[in-house]
């Protein structure tokens, strides 16, 4: 081989382990792994979770409000002043939103009203020339499609105000974005447990799917990039992004460049040399695995039938709809694959919101806290538009997740680290229309032991409901019911009363 061949197959090589690290073949691997499935589901047909992850701390007490009465002493009343007043030009600091601004719901199972902040209202979604009406998060949870879980959040057991202040056992590093979210991934409190390396994803799709598929494709899909979540024994979750699979450059088998061709024989030759090391082989298995994978979820994507794409109109300039969209046409291809179970990851950002929850001027729908939940709202809405376009919607149910909850007080133009917060849960398999787990009254250092309601000085509440308990509820309608295999899945669940919160039917 001449000296210039020679720099061309090391620079290709190169590449190639370029690729391996930061591209198509690095998302493409965790697929291949090599057990096979193990695990029979004990639910029949197609089901998938789609977990939706608001980095940075939603401020979910804005989200879903009490909205009984404007008159003094009422739960809104509460709610207002103790969040320091509704936001006004003359009221800058103050978190409150107006009590005709929010959108009412009548939860089923609550004697009083609540409200949701008004970005969660229908819309009509737009891109390019398309338009498209699709049902907010008002309307699905009126409809009985939706339900929140209220103040839920990481605990080791269940903990008092009095029981926290006398060291009673607690999350570790309360209050750190980065400890936080890795422990809701994990679905315990204790990282230091060696379950911890996988996340409750990972650990639900390992017994309810048992390994990938025959093609390869693992039952853990990310579509926004790494994930502790998913990662289970043997399950490594396949990543691809919201424009689909990111295949090698100048490596396709039906390319006419002829360079094409010699590239794909010459890494086809490499992959094909026996190895003496056990590492090498791995490798050169993986890889040639992941190259196939690859090829053929594009073929299936981005087929000219459009049999990979769905038609619903996803909102322009929404990158957590761009997500939904890709997660909705890989379960309309994974089930013709032989998929059962799948558990898919999205991510939106910027919910740490210590400054400009609103914006003087600015609508309240649609800007401050109320942008970042017009683009929730409108993700979630066109992405059922599309599972019911694909008739999936009892087969998928999506939640959300988010590190922690935010102060109820304020700091002068936004709230600080909390604990417990709000969650939502989405699909025709849902209990809608109520509210499960405990709403609190919205007090700051609230410490009613009948009522369960505790929060510390800044209105910090305390959870009453445990990640543990929501991951198992999800778990259970994935099909693993066996109350031994819920607690090793979940080592914390038996410390916390029930494995089902009953949101799931």
């Amino acid at each position: 081989m001449g000296h210039h061949s020679s720099n061309n197959r090391r620079e290709f090589l190169k590449k190639l382990g370029c690729s391996f690290a930061a591209g198509s073949l690095a998302s493409l691997i965790p697929q291949l792994a090599l057990m096979p499935r193990a695990m029979a589901q004990s639910a029949s047909g197609y089901r998938a979770l789609v977990c939706v992850y608001l980095a940075g701390a939603n401020d979910s007490y804005n989200w879903l409000v009490p909205r009984d009465s404007e008159s003094s002493g009422s739960r809104y009343d509460t709610y207002r002043l103790t969040r320091g007043g509704v936001y006004s030009g003359s009221n800058s600091s103050g978190l409150a939103l107006a009590f005709n601004d929010l959108l009412p719901i009548t939860p089923s199972n609550q004697s009083s009203a609540y409200g949701l902040h008004p970005a969660n209202a229908d819309f009509t979604a737009v891109n390019g020339s398309a338009t498209q009406a699709h049902s907010g998060i008002q309307t699905l949870f009126n409809q009985g499609k939706a339900a929140f879980v209220c103040n839920a959040g990481t605990l080791v057991r269940p903990i008092s105000k009095s029981e926290y202040e006398n060291g009673a056992p607690r999350p570790q590093q309360l209050f750190s974005h980065n400890d936080q979210e890795l422990q809701w991934q994990v679905g315990m409190s204790a990282p230091s447990n060696p379950l911890a390396r996988f996340g409750w994803g990972g650990r639900v799709a390992k017994l309810a799917a048992g390994g990938p598929l025959a093609n390869g494709l693992s039952p853990t899909i990310s579509v926004a990039g790494a994930a502790r979540f998913l990662i289970g024994d043997q399950i490594l979750p396949y990543q691809l992004s919201s424009a689909g699979v990111d295949l090698i450059d100048n490596y396709a088998a039906d390319s006419s460049a002829n360079y094409s061709n010699v590239r794909r024989a010459v890494l086809n030759d490499l992959l094909d040399d026996a190895q003496a090391h056990p590492f090498a082989r791995g490798y050169s298995s993986i890889a040639r695995r992941s190259l196939d994978v690859g090829e053929s979820l594009a073929t299936l994507l981005d087929a000219a039938d459009g049999s990979g794409n769905v038609t619903s109109v996803f909102p322009a300039g929404n990158t957590l709809a761009d997500q939904l969209k890709m997660v909705a046409r890989m379960i309309k291809v994974s089930r013709t694959l032989g998929a059962n179970r799948q558990v898919y990851y999205v991510r939106m950002g910027s919910f740490d919101l210590h400054q400009g929850m609103f914006e003087a001027g600015g609508a309240v729908a649609s800007t401050g806290h109320g942008a970042l939940l017009t683009t929730l709202n409108q993700a979630l809405g066109a992405f059922w538009s599309a599972l019911g376009e694909i008739n999936a919607r009892s087969e998928v149910t999506t939640f959300t997740m988010s590190d922690f909850g935010r102060t109820l007080s304020g700091n002068g133009s936004g709230s600080d680290h909390a604990w417990g917060g709000n969650l939502l849960v989405l699909g025709d398999a849902v209990r809608g229309n109520q509210l499960y787990g405990k709403y609190p009254q919205l007090i700051l250092n609230a410490n009613d032991n009948a009522a369960q309601d505790w929060s510390l000085s800044r209105g910090q509440y305390i959870p009453t409901t445990a990640v543990d308990q929501v991951a198992s509820t999800l778990a259970r309608w994935m099909g693993v019911t066996d109350t031994a295999a819920l607690n090793s899945i979940f080592p914390q669940l038996a410390n916390f009363s029930g494995n089902d919160l009953g949101f799931m039917s």
